[in-house]
C-alpha cells in the first residue's frame, strides 16, 4: 500500500515541471469522476496509524487538456512516511562499500595449535550521497550490524562486536589441526537514509542489509614440541 502511495506522489513531483496534469489533495469527493470511482471516505480510516504526523488525504488529478474537467482518483487516505521514496535492497548494493579488513594477532604465522588466536576488526560508518530513480538526492550511513569470522578449518564464529586486540581476548580460534588456513570475515551491513525531499528531514531504515568480504593472508599451522637435551 505504501508504494502505491509513493508512486502517486511521486508522480505529482515529476509533473509539476511538466505541467499535464492538475493535482489536488482534498477529504472532499471531487466532481466530475467517473463513475465507476466511488469516493473515499471523508475521514481518514480508524486502522490508519501513521509515525511523521497526521494522515495525508486522497490525490486526485485531472488533465489540463481534457475539455470535461474529469478528475481521477490517484490514490486514497496515506501517511507522509509513505510520500517518501525508499531505499531498497537493490539500491544498498549499488554501494561500494569498503570491506572491512581481518585482523588477527599473532599477526604473521605461523600460528600454533591449542593456542588462541585472537580476531578482531576496526569497522566504521561510511556515508554515501546518491541519487534515487534520478530525481531523489539522497545521503546514506551505513554500518556494520554482524562479523562472521571463517577461520579456514572448517569452523565459523558469528558475532554482533567487532573484537579488540591484544591483551583483549574478546574473540579467539584454536586451531587443533596442522596445515594451512585463511581468515575471512564476512560483514553484514545496515543502512539508514535522509532525503532532501522530506520536510521533516528524518533518518529512515533502509531495506535489507549487504554484505563485504575479506580475506587474510594465508598462514601455516604448526606444532612445537620440546627436546629434551642431556
Amino acid at each position: 500500500m505504501a508504494a502505491g502511495a509513493f508512486r502517486a506522489e511521486h508522480d505529482r513531483r515529476l509533473d509539476a515541471s511538466r505541467g499535464y496534469y492538475e493535482y489536488e489533495r482534498t477529504a472532499q469527493c471531487k466532481v466530475p469522476r467517473p463513475e465507476e470511482t466511488p469516493c473515499p471516505p471523508p475521514i481518514p480510516p480508524r486502522d490508519t496509524v501513521c509515525e511523521d504526523g497526521p494522515p495525508v488525504p486522497p490525490l486526485w488529478r485531472r488533465l489540463r487538456s481534457d475539455t470535461t474537467g474529469t478528475w481521477h482518483l490517484r490514490w486514497e487516505w496515506s501517511c507522509p512516511e509513505d510520500l517518501q521514496p525508499p531505499f531498497t535492497g537493490a539500491d544498498l548494493r549499488e554501494l561500494k562499500i569498503k570491506a572491512v579488513e581481518v585482523q588477527h594477532q599473532p599477526v604473521d604465522g605461523p600460528m600454533l595449535i591449542s593456542k588462541p588466536v585472537i580476531v578482531y576488526a576496526e569497522p566504521s560508518a561510511q556515508e554515501f550521497r546518491v541519487r534515487l530513480m534520478d530525481f531523489y538526492d539522497v545521503d546514506v550511513v551505513v554500518t556494520p550490524r554482524e562479523y562472521t569470522w571463517e577461520f579456514g578449518d572448517g569452523t565459523a564464529l558469528t558475532t554482533a562486536e567487532p573484537g579488540r586486540p591484544y591483551p583483549a581476548f574478546d574473540l579467539t580460534h584454536e586451531y587443533e589441526q596442522l596445515g594451512t588456513a585463511r581468515i575471512t570475515l564476512t560483514t553484514t551491513w545496515s543502512a539508514k537514509y535522509q532525503v532532501d525531499t522530506d520536510p521533516l528531514r528524518k533518518w529512515r531504515d533502509a531495506a535489507g542489509t549487504v554484505f563485504t568480504v575479506d580475506e587474510g593472508e594465508e598462514f601455516e599451522v604448526i606444532e612445537l614440541r620440546s627436546t629434551l637435551v642431556d
